[in-house]
């Protein structure tokens, strides 16, 4: 058994005061141990890659399919026909908005895509795309993550790595000069290890390294490797992976020295800077102990992708890319740019031959009393003019209407939650006087409107309702308010062994594990496993009697998930 201290040296009335405070566990420790530099956060990330040249034809293409790949997994839904050809868009689906836009000026061409999610009330995170290329510099894919919350956050678990990750294996991408690494890199040569220990002493060098070292016992080397993969694409932009295999540490030790290197087993994140006097704080290290005990390998990922992120935000500056805005406003003066252009064409057709008449003939001879010109183009100008002055007049008058009822929507949507807590603070039930739906055709609507920010419907769940043919609607709706009144409850308050089995005030109704019916399902870009559901009608699978309602808990966005429902999965063995 260990004991952890923390010990503060200071200096108060001409003399030395040291003082001790004992913390129960090493996880404790961590945040206080250090106050190193590259331990905070921020609500925003910013990562920018550019396409090699050798990329082969159509790299921008190809990175925009993927994108939009990436997108379709992320929301569960089928993108519109706009989104497939690259063109603007907008898709709305539950809590998420996302919107595309692409402007082509000259020999360039910006392609982004935004995707805006709400997993509660006062939280808002954005994450933006950007692809864009011109005929003078190769392609490059920027992403933009952004906390839009009141109280904003960290942002690094909701960065698109395995996006990056996808787009670096399909085509070849450079970050900083060298190619961008989306796999652990394996030190098994002198060669090798000469050119990472050049690399790793470099003061140019603004990549994080992660180091990982193989254990003495060679039953656990093979999951080391598993975990060098899994951590590589974790940190895919932010940091470089490397693995060194015992006598590769002996190198590394004797070069840096040894309270500066890492062996064993142990992972060591060397950051931008690094040299053989540098101190061993700004530097983490986590043991191998730490690391194989249960939970390690998610908590030594997480700090170091937290570190990773705060040094690429240090780094600043760079040829970032433009941001999803900026891009939408010059989308905007392009498209009046446009119709100006238009107008300009319409008035040199309209007015042409009378011009060239001018141009061609001989000036005409004065006369006293010349010919007045014609008036037939200088009132169809005129109308055409009043016209399009009109619809324009017409249009941001609609638009600042569209603007203006959505905002009052939001904000009325969350103050209706905010009294809905209290009501429940005060003893009440907000939900008695909700009238539940009779039909499958007004559930989703019902979900959306009554369960905000409680309960969210996937698009695989919605698809099924439609062909529902469970027979007992209400029954239905009185599960999923169940779901997110008592059971959401009883998980933001650390859990509660009575929402197990049979369901109080439903009659036949058992929220109960899926067992074999258990499957996995891909939501806010993660994947999560579907192992529990409710369930009526045990004995028959008449999808008229037999109600199943599948989901999972969402600890991040805090609320209830519904996968699947109202009929029962099919599986192997069923």
């Amino acid at each position: 058994m260990w004991d952890w201290f923390i010990v503060t040296v200071g200096r108060g009335k001409g003399r030395c005061v040291v003082s001790r405070q004992r913390v129960k566990s090493f996880d404790e420790l961590q945040p206080q141990r250090t106050g190193s530099r590259w331990e905070g956060g921020g609500h925003e990330l910013r990562v920018r890659a550019s396409v090699a040249p050798q990329a082969g034809p159509a790299p921008l293409k190809v990175c925009r399919d993927l994108v939009l790949e990436w997108l379709r997994n992320s929301l569960q839904e089928d993108l519109p026909r706009k989104a497939l050809r690259h063109r603007a868009f907008s898709l709305r689906t539950g809590t998420t908005m996302c919107k595309g836009v692409r402007v082509r000026d000259g020999d360039g061409d910006q392609w982004a895509v935004m995707i805006e999610r709400n997993p509660a009330p006062d939280r808002e995170i954005a994450s933006e795309v950007v692809v864009s290329g011109t005929a003078a510099r190769p392609g490059a894919v920027g992403i933009r993550v952004v906390d839009r919350s009141i109280a904003p956050g960290d942002v690094e678990r909701e960065y698109p790595a395995d996006l990056l990750a996808a787009l670096a294996a399909r085509i070849p991408l450079r970050q900083g000069g060298r190619r961008l690494a989306y796999e652990p890199v394996t030190v098994a040569s002198e060669q090798t290890m000469r050119g990472f220990l050049a690399l790793l002493l470099d003061p140019a060098r603004q990549a994080p390294f992660a180091v990982l070292t193989l254990p003495s016992d060679a039953a656990d080397r093979s999951a080391v490797e598993t975990h060098a993969h899994s951590l590589a694409r974790a940190v895919t932009g932010l940091a470089v992976v490397w693995v060194l295999p015992p006598a590769m540490t002996f190198r590394l030790t004797e070069r840096v020295t040894r309270h500066l290197s890492v062996f064993n087993g142990a992972w060591r994140l060397y950051m931008p800077g690094f040299e053989t006097d540098s101190s061993k704080t700004d530097h983490p290290l986590i043991l191998w102990d730490r690391v194989s005990e249960e939970g390690g390998i998610a908590r030594a990922t997480e700090r170091f992708l937290r570190a990773s992120a705060e040094a690429v935000r240090q780094a600043g500056g760079g040829d970032h890319a433009p941001t999803y805005a900026e891009l939408e406003r010059e989308a905007a003066r392009t498209t009046a740019h446009r119709g100006g252009l238009v107008s300009f064409l319409r008035r040199s057709i309209w007015g042409g031959a009378d011009r060239v008449a001018v141009v061609r003939e001989p000036p005409p001879a004065p006369t006293p009393a010349p010919a007045p010109e014609s008036p037939g183009p200088s009132r169809r100008l005129r109308a055409a003019r009043e016209t399009a002055t009109a619809r324009a007049r017409r249009y941001e008058r609609v638009k600042k209407r569209v603007v203006a009822v959505e905002q009052e929507r939001d904000e009325a949507l969350k103050r209706a939650e905010q009294l809905a807590g209290l009501v429940r603070v005060l003893g009440g039930d907000p939900d008695t006087r909700i009238p539940f739906p009779t039909t499958w055709a007004e559930f989703p609507a019902w979900c959306d409107e009554s369960l905000r920010g409680r309960l969210v419907l996937t698009g695989a769940a919605r698809r099924e309702l439609a062909g529902a043919r469970f027979a007992d609607v209400g029954l239905a709706a009185r599960c999923l308010n169940w779901l997110a009144e008592e059971y959401r409850t009883g998980r933001l308050n650390g859990g509660n062994a009575s929402l197990h089995g049979r369901i109080d005030g439903i009659d036949g109704a058992f929220n109960v594990p899926c067992g074999r019916d258990s499957f996995e399902h891909f939501w806010d870009g993660r994947r999560h496993t579907v192992n529990w559901h409710i369930k009526r009608g045990a004995n028959t699978r008449d999808p008229r009697r037999c109600l199943r309602i599948y989901y999972f808990w969402d600890d991040h966005a805090r609320q209830v998930i519904v996968a699947a429902m109202p009929g029962h999965r099919r599986n192997a063995l069923s």
